[in-house]
């Protein structure tokens, strides 16, 4: 009689594994467990033919082996159309573990999209996808004329290899062994490939161990990002002149985190950026990816596609100009030159300049934030309280009691005779100065003056914090801290980058209005943009 049940025990023993192990397993879906607490011995079989000992099983890649669906990944595997088979397994996926892997499978129009960028193949050349998953950038390969003895793709999810394996043979009715079970992140491997496209895992969840290993083995100082270290990797798999293709989050281009691998990305010849919106169901991160060949021509023109595939070029060299080579492809050439003139008038910034403090983190404003004011409580404020030079009356009241939450600047920032404050989350500059000692809540950060020890002058010429406010609330700054960092979080690195134009208050004699700015700074409003004054 066909067993349908293997007992707990007996896999413990055969395997000589320990109980906590196999519960990974059965945590993770390798094994499907039976409501009588049994292994379903199909699953069993199965686990022991394609997975046992092809897989490392360490902590490492236990943790990226996972089907957290109602539908099991056998039944998946029996239907016999391989095409099905990797639509219904990237479906059978949850967003709970698509986020924590940070694995989301590429749509047909993203792909055809970078492949726009593969303009002839030759027979020699070869094609890697390092994450390759259930093969959809492979067959886009296939499609685009590589020999199937050329191309290679590898990921640790086997069960993805496996659909990906049976695609490759029903396109080509032929077998490969380059489609295998290989980590590059721990491998030490040395092949080179003339073209390497791919989505690699965002935002992994790391653990410290990982971190640390990673850290070592990558050593660009960088924040360990799963993304990060592929952009590095699959740049260093490169044969000369060859061609990386690569998605990536939006963060990459704009966050400061990621500076040292933008500038070691733009050391190459830039040749397509494209913005492909928010192609992902379930995540609001807009996707992005970038085409570099393997040579030094960053004096080269990149060729930028935004919104209905409309496209300018850039110079290479203006994303190098940019505070931490940020890359802002959505800004067009001409705007470009907008932001060229505007750091190459004298100016000042904030770096240095201020002290900064959070807005108070309660850890449960529904336990600490009040409607009506009680004894020994203060008004404090939110971001949304905030409006271009006005703080308005407050909604809440909290207690003067700073032990009670979860993190809070020094008590004396926050009673200083002046500060400038600004709303945290948001894409527009909003700032107000407080003089009347105000409390605010993390919607809203600050920053105060440091006048004594760093005077803000520059040619002796001071600037006040009113003047700083208007400045920092005209039409032309948010503009411009749109068109270099594009976040929707008003970060103090990025303020630190603005230039401060002290001159323009001298010459203005306390009268300025922003068309006086403008025509200080010599642009002018043109199509809901600025272009330099004709």
């Amino acid at each position: 009689m066909h067993k349908k049940y293997v007992s707990f025990q007996t896999i413990v023993d055969e395997l000589n594994i320990s109980n906590a192990t196999l519960h990974n397993w059965l945590k993770t879906k390798l094994l499907v467990s039976s409501q009588n607490g049994h292994i379903s011995y199909e699953s069993y079989a199965y686990f022991k033919q394609y997975i046992l000992g092809k897989s490392k099983l360490n902590k490492r890649a236990n943790k990226q082996h996972y089907n957290d669906s109602q539908t099991p990944v056998l039944n998946i595997l029996q239907d016999d159309n391989a095409h099905q088979q990797s639509s219904a397994y990237e479906q059978s996926l949850s967003v709970a573990d698509r986020n924590k892997q940070g694995i989301y499978y590429t749509p047909e129009a993203v792909i055809e999209e970078m492949f726009e960028a593969i303009v002839c193949v030759d027979d020699n050349d070869t094609f890697l996808d390092p994450c390759c998953g259930t093969g959809n950038f492979l067959i886009k390969a296939l499609e685009k004329g590589f020999k199937p003895e050329n191309i290679y793709g590898f990921d640790i999810d086997q069960t993805a290899l496996e659909i990906a394996n049976k695609r490759f043979y029903q396109t080509t009715g032929k077998t490969t062994q380059h489609i295998k079970n290989l980590n590059l992140l721990e491998e030490n491997h040395h092949q080179k490939y003339n073209f390497i496209f791919t989505n690699p895992p965002w935002g992994y969840k790391f653990n410290s161990e990982e971190k640390i290993y990673y850290a070592k083995k990558f050593n660009h100082g960088i924040k360990i990002d799963s993304a990060a270290l592929f952009v590095i990797l699959t740049l260093d798999l490169l044969e000369k002149n060859g061609y990386l293709g690569i998605l990536l989050p939006e963060a990459f281009f704009n966050i400061g985190a990621f500076s040292s691998v933008r500038k070691k990305v733009l050391e190459k010849r830039v040749l397509r950026l494209i913005n492909h919106e928010k192609p992902f169901t379930g995540l609001q991160t807009r996707a992005y990816s970038v085409i570099v060949q393997n040579n030094n021509s960053s004096e080269s023109k990149t060729k930028c596609f935004f919104k209905n595939k409309k496209s300018y070029q850039r110079d290479q060299q203006s994303f190098f100009n940019n505070p931490n080579s940020i890359i802002n492809f959505d800004t067009s050439t001409e705007e470009e030159k907008v932001i060229s003139q505007l750091y190459s008038i004298p100016h000042q910034n904030l770096k240095g300049k201020a002290k900064w403090g959070l807005g108070i983190v309660t850890g449960d404003n529904a336990k600490h934030l009040k409607s009506t004011q009680e004894k020994g409580c203060k008004p404090i404020y939110r971001g949304c309280d905030i409006d271009k030079e006005k703080i308005n009356a407050a909604q809440f009241y909290i207690v003067e009691d700073f032990s009670k939450f979860q993190q809070t600047a020094n008590k004396s920032l926050y009673l200083a005779n002046k500060k400038i404050v600004y709303r945290f989350i948001n894409s527009e500059l909003i700032f107000a100065l407080d003089n009347k000692q105000r409390y605010f809540l993390n919607s809203a950060n600050f920053f105060i003056l440091n006048k004594k020890n760093t005077p803000f002058t520059e040619n002796n010429i001071s600037i006040t914090e009113e003047q700083l406010v208007f400045l920092m609330n005209t039409e032309i700054m948010s503009w411009l801290f749109k068109k270099i960092f594009n976040t929707h979080k008003v970060l103090r690195n990025d303020l630190e980058c603005l230039p401060i134009f002290s001159d323009f208050f001298a010459q203005n004699d306390n009268l300025y209005y922003e068309e006086n700015l403008w025509q200080y700074l010599n642009i002018e409003k043109h199509n809901g943009t600025f272009r330099i004054k004709k």
